[in-house]
């Protein structure tokens, strides 16, 4: 029988921005979107553990693999402030998700 995806929580975009909480929201838009992490990683050209590891917030990833996650899901990144402020994540972008 074929495993049901459970929605994640929406992590508080308003905090300033780390691996853990950029992790957790792409986790969350997979799961809204119904994708098994299998899916998401095959969609996104990239092996399951490099997706399994940018969900858990690891540290220490290739950025390109990053980011190909990111447009591969439609989601934006908006890096805002100036020189010793805070990043924050946003809603926007073209399909309604700017992180």
């Amino acid at each position: 029988m074929a495993r049901t995806v459970v929605v994640t929580p929406k992590p508080d975009i308003t905090k300033p921005v780390d691996m853990p909480l950029l992790g957790a929201y792409i986790r969350h838009h997979r799961t809204h979107l119904g994708m098994k992490l299998e899916d998401a990683a095959a969609l996104c050209g990239v092996s399951k553990q490099a997706y399994n590891n940018i969900e858990l917030g690891e540290k220490n990833l290739n950025v390109d693999t990053l980011f190909r996650v990111l447009n591969a899901l439609g989601i934006s990144l908006r890096i805002m402030g100036t020189a010793g402020a805070h990043t924050t994540l946003e809603q926007g972008g073209r399909d309604g998700v700017w992180l």
